[in-house]
């Protein structure tokens, strides 16, 4: 699919979910509606068989933090040493 039409079918998909009053979560289907619309013109304009084209679904966003890698406890992963102590940290004076 050729940027322009992407671009195309992006602003499609935008005016589509202003006029719906900017509903949550409608994202995906605003994108299909927009992309059948496009593609129906396209096929109008051409008069040939509808481009058949492969696009990308809208990335969905997440406030979610990854989670840290799990280290796998192994007999390569010991030591001879223990793991070192921290020192304890210094406290602040109260302030009176």
């Amino acid at each position: 699919m050729s940027v322009d039409v992407e671009q195309r079918i992006r602003d499609r998909a935008y005016a589509i979910w202003l006029d719906e009053g900017r509903p949550h979560g409608r994202d995906a289907d605003h994108w299909f509606q927009a992309e059948r619309a496009i593609l129906a013109e396209a096929a109008a304009v051409a008069d040939v068989a509808p481009v058949v084209a492969v696009v990308k679904a809208p990335r969905k966003t997440t406030n979610a933090k990854p989670r840290a890698a799990v280290k796998s406890i192994g007999p390569e992963a010991t030591t001879s040493e223990p793991p070192k102590a921290r020192k304890p940290r210094s406290r602040k004076p109260a302030s009176v």
